[in-house]
């Protein structure tokens, strides 16, 4: 046991990558889900709530989702090679991260930990599974400490045509040291950094703002009531939403303990290494949001695009810069990965997601249906311009083929 520790103890465990079966098996192979891949299920669902009550910006909460089921993930698979429970290992990685980096919550979580632990028998399996946890969030943690993480405000551009100004009453902007957090898989946040919005002066500039002031004004006469529903439906908080339609998806799927902790670990990792890229974007360009930009139009210099001194967005907007869209980017990363992880094409999801905002769910049969709908619900909304979310889009795939090119799905 005391080799297994030593061996587990070392980050570069975590970040050798593992080829595994490229594709999930899908609901005919399954035997239904072990006693593993309910505790994965149950330590992400104990994840996202111990962000809710640490009251974690959304935009910082896959980096915690990531600790944890790089954990997990790597504990599940020592467990194959050493005779012990993965489940044990599962609930001891996700709970020794979380009691590192939410300490005001360790009473919660211990006793998350004992009830967890009750429904699995004492054994030795069960004791080395806990061992091979532990080891496994302490190599993560050792691995992300001084990643970059609450780092300094970034100070707010001076104002001016095209320059993002904070979401009132805001005065600096939301998890702005974001960009410079290192990346899990990326080389570095700037390896797919676009090449920036069009031109205020430029056609495709006039064309895009006109689309997010007709479509995603809170008074549009011109979006459908289904494109309103689809604009809310995306409001949710996108983690919480995300992450119960991947335990439903893991869950319905009868996927087993690898299996799910190998679903959680690589959407997630693809989720944080896309907001890290998208936030380097985001802070390099500044570029201004639609709720300043349109009763600005007048000062941008085209004439093509007329002030609307009253306009409001139909959603209240995210307290961060515009370029790229932050939604397009991770969502796009999550379940491009997904997608390929459950088909050989790389396309096809067949997954249900629903909405506590408008209480409905939408079902995908493909990532790009589901890629789409994002994009024209963050317009819809009021919250992008067509152009943002389009880079968005290829932030996310650049990093999802990273992701899984490093886990042997390339």
């Amino acid at each position: 046991m005391k080799r297994l520790l030593a061996s587990l103890s070392s980050a570069a465990v975590l970040a050798a990558p593992v080829a595994v079966a490229t594709v999930l098996a899908p609901p005919a192979a399954a035997v239904g889900s072990s006693a593993g891949a309910t505790a994965v299920r149950a330590w992400n669902e104990i994840t996202i709530n111990t962000l809710v009550t640490a009251k974690t910006p959304t935009p910082e909460q896959p980096l915690y989702l990531t600790y944890v089921h790089r954990a997990v993930y790597d504990a599940v698979r020592q467990t194959t090679r050493h005779h012990a429970s993965s489940a044990a290992a599962a609930v001891a990685a996700a709970h020794d991260v979380l009691v590192a980096d939410f300490p005001a919550q360790k009473d919660v979580l211990d006793a998350d930990y004992v009830t967890s632990l009750a429904g699995i028998p004492a054994s030795s399996r069960r004791s080395a599974g806990l061992a091979i946890g532990s080891a496994a969030a302490a190599a993560v943690l050792l691995d992300r400490a001084n990643d970059g993480r609450n780092g300094a405000p970034l100070p707010v551009p001076p104002p001016g045509p095209g320059v993002w100004i904070p979401t009132p009453p805001n005065l600096i902007g939301a998890s702005s040291w974001l960009g410079g957090v290192r990346p899990f898989v990326l080389k570095s946040a700037s390896q797919f950094r676009p090449s920036g919005p069009p031109a205020l002066s430029s056609t495709r500039w006039a064309k895009d703002y006109n689309e997010t002031r007709l479509y995603g004004s809170a008074t549009s006469t011109k979006r459908t009531p289904a494109q309103t529903e689809i604009a809310k439906f995306w409001s949710d908080a996108p983690y919480v939403q995300n992450q119960r339609a991947l335990r439903a998806y893991a869950e319905n799927r009868g996927l087993g303990a690898l299996q799910t902790a190998r679903l959680f670990a690589l959407t997630d990792t693809a989720a944080a290494d896309a907001l890290i890229a998208c936030w380097d974007a985001k802070t390099h360009f500044n570029f201004w949001r639609p709720f300043s930009a349109i009763p600005a139009g007048d000062t941008d210099g085209n004439a093509a695009t007329p002030a609307d001194l009253t306009w409001q967005p139909l959603l209240v907007t995210p307290n961060h810069p515009e370029y790229p869209s932050a939604h397009g980017c991770a969502t796009t990363a999550m379940f491009t990965v997904l997608a390929r992880l459950s088909s050989r094409h790389g396309d096809h999801l067949n997954i249900d997601i629903d909405s506590v905002t408008t209480g409905t769910t939408h079902h995908f049969s493909s990532v790009h249906q589901l890629i789409s709908e994002v994009a024209n619900a963050r317009v819809w909304g009021g919250l992008h311009w067509r152009f943002s979310t389009l880079a968005g889009e290829r932030i996310g795939t650049s990093v999802a083929h990273v992701v899984l090119r490093r886990n042997g799905c390339g």
